[in-house]
């Protein structure tokens, strides 16, 4: 799918394999550091509990990503 913005014409997917796996690097290393440490183990809990624990670490990712 295509998508022309303004004069460039730009795609949605990054077509050639090489570049979109190295794009994806650089996203993972971007992500690995506003993410912040988990403690190790099993855990145990309910399912809304678990929901709880991700929402919250979503948000301190973006907050990790967004202040800077």
């Amino acid at each position: 799918m295509t998508r022309i913005v303004g004069n460039q014409n730009r795609t949605e997917f990054v077509l050639d394999p090489v570049e979109a796996w190295r794009l994806g690097r650089q996203l993972d290393r971007m992500l690995a550091f506003a993410s912040p440490a988990h403690a190790r183990g099993v855990t145990r809990a309910t399912f809304a509990e678990f929901e709880r624990l991700d929402t919250l670490r979503r948000l301190a990712v973006a907050r990790q990503l967004n202040s800077a």
